[in-house]
């Protein structure tokens, strides 16, 4: 399997101490010093250099002898710098497994470890090379992911908005980014509770699930409605076009985010509960 599909949500990850999205400064001349030690001959070298254009792309190498291969191996890393992480990672593995007789799982490991790759290769006899994440690695979009999972045959409205909420989250860069993936939570909370209660607006579909005591505490069940006027107070801009500017920390936006989806989760809970 590759690894985009092993971790669709990548670009989402955090780590204070690995690489988890992008490569470290060094990767590229550390990769060249750990496949020359363990490519035995010029052939393996060519097959492996060869491997690497075909993922850049670009043409094959020509030459045979060692030592030309060397210096091509060297050039073809630097063009491999252009390419997105998920590919590199492809190649890393393919390139485990196919060294694998040669190399020890453990020294591979090492290897990721040392250049500060969060990440590590397990092998399965039975389904091969997949990778796994270091425990101090963090993923951003968790919260939002599993709570798809938990709405997707409930309300498709609230999906499309906890996706987008979920590109913002993944490539934030400004405050702006983090207002539209709270904005894009607080759309899907809003859309789940009309759908669920047949109201026009969150505040009469709040009512009408207090005024229903299957929901549960008054306290959570009014949380939504809650967390959507704080939200608008604290970040009036949360909304396009407003032109009051409000700071907004990625803290912040993690925290509330986080709030908006377990509510959403809980929601979802009872009412298939009562279906």
């Amino acid at each position: 399997m590759s690894f985009k599909k092993e971790h669709p949500d990548y670009l989402s990850y955090e780590s204070n101490d690995f690489y988890v999205n992008k490569l470290p400064d060094n990767f590229m001349s550390s990769l060249e010093g750990y496949i020359a030690r363990h490519c035995e001959d010029a052939n393996q070298l060519k097959s492996v250099i060869n491997d690497i254009a075909s993922r850049i792309p670009c043409e094959m190498t020509q030459n045979w002898g060692w030592d030309f291969l060397i210096n091509d191996l060297s050039g073809y890393l630097r063009g491999f710098r252009s390419v997105k992480f998920h590919k590199i990672m492809d190649f890393l593995s393919d390139f485990y497994d196919r060294f694998q007789n040669e190399i020890e799982l453990e020294d591979f490991n090492e290897f990721l470890e040392d250049v500060k790759i969060g990440y590590k290769i397990h092998y399965d006899s039975r389904f091969g090379v997949s990778w796994e994440l270091l425990q101090d690695v963090s993923v951003r979009t968790k919260g939002i992911t599993e709570t798809s999972e938990k709405i997707k045959d409930i309300c498709s409205q609230t999906l499309e908005h906890l996706e987008q909420a979920k590109e913002h989250l993944s490539a934030t860069k400004n405050d702006r980014d983090r207002k539209d993936a709270i904005r894009d939570c607080m759309s899907a909370m809003e859309s789940m509770l009309k759908t669920i209660t047949g109201e026009n607006d969150i505040k009469q579909a709040t009512t009408k699930m207090r005024d229903d005591n299957y929901w549960g505490p008054d306290i959570i069940v009014k949380d939504g409605l809650s967390l959507w006027n704080r939200l608008h107070d604290m970040y009036p801009d949360v909304r396009h076009g407003n032109p009051v500017i409000s700071p907004l920390t990625d803290e912040e936006a993690l925290y509330w985010v986080e709030r908006i989806t377990t509510y959403i989760r809980y929601v979802s809970k009872i009412h298939k509960n009562k279906a």
